[in-house]
């Protein structure tokens, strides 16, 4: 059994609307919103509610008006006036209260869509997020969750309430003057069609100015984040020129989105102002042949003027849903992209005491999959028919060339992927029926790139034990040499360490994520590379630290030092994704081709003739 990503309550899954294709694909639609919404139906209901209580105190002054004039010539009637100032006063505090409600629930709408997605987010496959860019990812669960709250505030609930507005001032002019409604219905019936029309052209284009959006961010994003690469290599005026590249597809598509919410407007306004000129015209003359009274024809414009305001409106309105559309069909892409499934049965502890072999890789293949293509995948195996055991309290050192496979077998233990055949046994069982969660509670993890999170130095050790006590970090500080006591490890935990640790040197970066590791506590350690940045005092007492550590732990480390290969107990040779040999470094020398070339010209340098 599995976890589900279904939970009704979810204002951003796309079951009933069916989720949308790639981003180039159709924008969402009104199917899309009704499920959206649904978990706001309450203040929803009440705002709507308010704003039909506005409309209606709103619909009866035009008769009061009408009565004010028709008897005017008699005094001022103070009970019509009285009147008039209390519902104006009611449709004022009316409209206020609605909109607060609308806004208060914009704001928990875009709350509750931003942690949802980002929970999704972080629980979507390493395979999917490999080929998906930060920066992108990021802009949706900003600006594309800001653009689809438009739905609350001044999308659907003003549509609605407009709506009726409209059918009031209707009814009402019909009952004043049928001919002159009949002459103003087809006038707005040929407005409205118009600006439905050109409404539905506003969603594509809202669609393309938020792609072009995520590539901007994508393009800034990628370069700032390798400025140093990018200035040394003298490509700042390339780089700058690919993010302005991409800053005028924005610019285009704005244009466009511009240029028809222009349009709209200009329809829309023109068409009031004739529309307002004419009723004016006919209904004068209505007037002066005795068919309608000054006051009617006075409540009629007024009713005219309710009708005409919200049709003015859904210009705007149509045009700013577009673009949320356009957002909302590039949330649902990810919103369809199922998560990283974890097992939640009761046989899937981890039964530690099982037995002395920690894993067990049994004809182990795999390769790296597109996952967002359909066409079946031809490239090569990464790892081939890879079969190996390690033993409790045991530290093995796999080696071999670049891109043998070394760190593609941690990713395989901390199940970031799946086999593509075979199996990993970790204490007899097998890891697919394993809880992912409970499977990497016993593994402590340091990648060969060494990442620390920007924060302080405290945030970053308890990563990996959000218990730990400010003493239990500055130790695991001084195990690796960062501070020399606990004063200065007081001082040092405060430290920010920059966006990716970039205030820190590798070296730093590397005994940090390593005390991080030692903090854990877990059972089993896989270290990537994890000393290739220190020099050969700070990876003596990193030694050092991780032998004081080692009681009944089991090592897994990548390395080309000779320091770290000649100690391990059993080392495992991998080249093309295969294990072509195992033993001790002494067995792998005299029978190891491959391993003694490594040993005389990569890890071991000038000590191999020690050996």
């Amino acid at each position: 059994m599995t976890v589900s990503d279904t939970d009704p309550r979810d204002p951003l899954r796309s079951g009933e609307g069916g989720a949308p294709g790639p981003s180039n694909g159709p924008v969402a639609g009104f199917r899309d919103v009704l499920p959206l919404l649904r978990p706001y139906r309450v203040p929803l209901g009440i705002a709507f509610f308010l704003g039909t209580l506005g409309t209606a105190a709103g619909a009866v002054q035009p008769l009061v008006v009408s009565r004010m004039v028709d008897t005017f010539q008699s005094g001022l009637p103070l009970g019509e006036a009285a009147l008039l100032v209390v519902l104006l006063l009611v449709s004022a505090v009316l409209t206020g209260v609605r909109e607060l409600v609308i806004e208060r629930t914009g704001e928990r709408f875009a709350y509750d869509s931003r942690e949802r997605l980002v929970k999704h987010l972080y629980s979507l496959p390493m395979a999917r997020l490999d080929f998906r860019d930060r920066a992108d990812l990021v802009t949706r669960v900003t600006t594309d969750v800001s653009e689809t709250r438009t739905f609350l505030t001044s999308g659907l609930i003003d549509l609605a309430i407009s709506t009726i507005t409209v059918l009031i001032s209707l009814v009402m002019m019909a009952l004043i003057d049928p001919v002159l409604l009949g002459l103003s219905f087809v006038a707005v019936l040929v407005v409205f069609v118009v600006v439905l029309a050109l409404g539905r052209k506003t969603r594509p284009v809202g669609l393309q100015m938020q792609n072009a959006l995520g590539a901007l961010a994508e393009s800034v994003s990628r370069s700032l984040g390798s400025m140093k690469t990018v200035r040394a290599a003298r490509a700042v005026g390339r780089e700058s020129d690919k993010a302005m590249a991409m800053a005028s597809e924005v610019r285009r598509a704005g244009l466009r989105a511009a240029g028809l919410r222009a349009l709209l407007q200009t329809v829309s306004g023109v068409a009031v102002q004739v529309l307002l000129i004419v009723i004016v015209g006919f209904g004068a003359l209505r007037v002066a042949s005795g068919e309608l009274t000054t006051g009617e024809l006075s409540a009629f414009i007024m009713y005219l003027m309710l009708m005409v305001t919200p049709i003015a409106m859904v210009g705007n309105v149509v045009a700013s849903l577009g673009e949320a559309f356009g957002a909302l069909a590039r949330i649902l892409e990810i919103k369809s992209e199922p998560t990283e499934p974890d097992i939640q049965t009761a046989n899937s502890s981890i039964l530690a005491g099982h037995a002395d072999e920690v894993f067990r890789f049994e004809d182990v293949s795999f390769r790296y999959d597109r996952p967002t293509s359909s066409v079946p995948d031809t490239t090569e195996l990464t790892l081939s028919s890879v079969s190996f055991s390690v033993a409790r309290g045991e530290t093995v050192a796999l080696v071999g060339p670049s891109g043998a496979g070394k760190s593609t077998l941690f990713s395989l233990l901390e199940r970031f992927y799946e086999p593509t055949d075979g199996r990993i046994l970790f204490h007899g069982q097998d890891v697919m029926e394993l809880s992912r969660d409970k499977l990497r509670k016993q593994l402590a993890y340091v990648d060969q790139d060494a990442v620390v999170l920007s924060g302080n130095v405290r945030e970053n050790l308890m990563l990996a034990d959000t218990e730990a006590t400010d003493t239990e970090c500055i130790d695991a500080l001084r195990q690796v040499g960062l501070v020399q006591d606990r004063e200065e490890g007081r001082r040092y935990l405060e430290k920010q360490i920059g966006e990716m640790g970039m205030r820190l040197s590798g070296g730093q970066r590397q005994r940090l994520a390593i005390a991080r590791a030692l903090l854990s506590g877990n059972p089993v350690l896989l270290l990537d590379e994890a000393t290739s940045n220190l020099d050969s005092r700070n990876e003596a007492l990193i030694r050092d630290a991780l032998d004081l550590s080692a009681i009944d732990r089991t090592t897994l480390v990548i390395a080309h030092r000779f320091s770290t290969v000649v100690s391990a107990d059993k080392i495992i040779v991998l080249d093309m994704g295969r294990v072509i040999a195992q033993g001790t470094h002494h067995e792998l020398i005299q029978s190891c081709e491959l391993y003694n070339e490594l040993a005389k010209h990569q890890f071991l340098s000038g000590h191999a003739e020690k050996t």
